[in-house]
């Protein structure tokens, strides 16, 4: 089981433009950007981190031993050195995300977080954003070339905080390349990642995951083989509506069944698909995988057949989504597509 959300709030501080805001901004950066106004080693003084907020569920709607991710979708990379380390610390005070704008029309409002100040009039305590640095932190190390979207584990962040119900006192994430290499004149590398605000479907997410998977075979055949079944639905909905939590109920028999006297309909379920399958979710217009194959898309199973229990609330409306199943038995790994499709309203 997944709950995925979006930041209510995200901007980017800029060292060499400290009283910048950039809240509304399509795109957050990590790394470096020099001023080029400044006479300096540029390189020194130029550091740029993103800060990002969720409003953090409690534990009545997720499990109290849930995984917790924050996906960054890649927009761009330069100047990376190999096996750059991007590091993820805990916020230690409030903040507003203002505004401003940084690229698209560079506008300062003052009303949001810069390198100086948490909100409007405010300073931080630290330019460059309060954070817990003696708290439990996370990382990602940029270590595949060319570089993909970051996915960092950051359950030992979050994990307490929802666990043991502090979120009154969790202000956000702020990520940040380490100190000694903010502050090297040589390095100049500089990650870009899609904001709360661009006009994609690449916002960043913090994905809640736990394995949910409920398996009951009731009366049912196990799959005798992966290379000789016909997977289809029975209840799919051309539309679901953004919010709905529904099952997929997936029909597994002979793809030519032979006629027989016994209590089985020729096209009715047969088999249950073996536990060890999973499902995936991509975004058709652009091939994106919204749900990957993992332990948290296990496929369910009851007395009447297996299932997918599909969340829609991190679908966007306006999309057309496609499921793929990857089944495991035994030596036998089989990837299906069942021509499971259908949109969000």
């Amino acid at each position: 089981m997944r709950k995925i959300l979006t930041p209510s709030k995200d901007t980017t501080i800029y060292q060499a433009f400290p009283t910048n805001n950039a809240g509304l901004d399509e795109i957050l950066e990590i790394g470096k950007l020099v001023n080029t106004d400044l006479v300096e080693p540029p390189y020194t003084t130029a550091s740029v981190r993103s800060i990002l907020y969720f409003d953090l569920p409690t534990t009545e709607s997720v499990n109290i031993n849930a995984d917790y991710y924050l996906n960054l979708r890649l927009a761009n990379a330069n100047d990376i050195q190999r096996n750059q380390t991007i590091l993820v610390y805990p916020v230690s005070r409030s903040w507003t995300e203002g505004s401003g704008f940084f690229y698209q029309n560079k506008k300062n409002v003052n009303d949001g977080a810069t390198w100086r100040q948490c909100v409007s009039s405010v300073s931080w305590s630290n330019a460059g954003g309060d954070f817990l640095t003696n708290s439990t932190s996370a990382s990602v190390t940029l270590s595949s070339y060319p570089l993909q979207d970051l996915k960092i584990n950051v359950t030992n962040i979050l994990r307490p905080i929802v666990s043991q119900s502090l979120q009154s006192t969790f202000y956000g994430l702020l990520l940040k390349f380490p100190d000694a290499d903010e502050t090297s004149a040589t390095n100049e590398g500089n990650v870009k990642i899609f904001s709360s605000q661009t006009h994609t479907v690449h916002l960043p997410t913090l994905e809640i995951a736990w394995d949910s998977q409920t398996f009951s075979t009731g009366s049912l055949q196990s799959v005798p083989s992966l290379t000789n079944i016909k997977i289809a639905t029975s209840d799919l909905q051309e539309t679901y509506a953004k919010g709905d939590v529904t099952r997929i109920r997936l029909v597994t028999r002979d793809p030519y069944p032979l006629k027989s006297f016994d209590s089985t309909l020729r096209y009715k379920n047969k088999y249950y698909l073996p536990s060890s399958s999973y499902y995936s979710i991509t975004d058709v217009q652009s091939n994106t995988v919204i749900i990957p194959f993992d332990s948290y898309s296990k496929v369910d199973c009851d007395s009447n057949g297996s299932y997918i229990t599909l969340d829609t609330e991190p679908l966007y409306t306006g999309r057309f989504y496609s499921v793929k199943l990857k089944i495991v038995s035994g030596s036998q790994t089989k990837t299906i597509d069942p021509k499971i499709q259908f949109n969000i309203l």
